[in-house]
């Protein structure tokens, strides 16, 4: 199965329908603007749907503070944002399409559904503080959720992952 490894998370896909922006020459013309990715996408033909994932290794890092939560939950919207920009372009056929569409396996239509999930490594004392990161990120993604019909969103434990995301793609 193709995939990779980061963040000590490691994504296989079930088939070769996935890719990632930061290959994507149309992504890394414009990610010096302070435009941001997330990790990496798998279109799921069966279901026209993309997922979206975005990992992240917090096991050294200080989540005690609401700064630190705060900080890191814009962080993970940002990426999901501009992520979803790009696919917004190429399914409404902006002309920017035209730099992003190659790197997709399939360009989105009118149909095709879209879930963002943030996968974080982190330890069990951490537990309760990727929850709070996740109720951050559901509310501050809410409104782009709703605008755009989007059902599946937010942030969970690599632990959770691996029993959740189906197809064994998270391990």
């Amino acid at each position: 199965m193709p995939g990779f490894t980061e963040s000590n998370i490691t994504l296989n896909f079930p088939d070769t329908n996935y890719f990632r922006f930061e290959n994507c020459a149309g992504y890394t013309a414009l990610s010096g603007n302070h435009f941001k990715e997330m990790d990496a996408c798998w279109f799921d033909t069966g279901g026209n749907l993309y997922w979206l994932f975005e990992l992240k290794d917090f096991t050294l890092a200080d989540l005690t503070t609401n700064q630190n939560i705060e900080s890191r939950t814009w962080n993970l919207v940002k990426k999901a944002i501009d992520s979803l920009c790009m696919f917004l372009s190429s399914k409404h056929h902006y002309t920017y399409q035209a730099n992003l569409n190659p790197c997709l396996p399939a360009p989105p239509n009118l149909t095709t559904q879209f879930k963002f999930i943030s996968i974080i490594h982190c330890n069990a004392g951490q537990a309760a503080d990727v929850q709070l990161i996740h109720n951050s990120f559901r509310n501050k993604f809410k409104p782009y959720a709703e605008m755009f019909g989007i059902a599946n969103y937010g942030v969970m434990a690599h632990s959770s992952a691996i029993t959740n995301i189906p197809n064994n793609m998270v391990q």
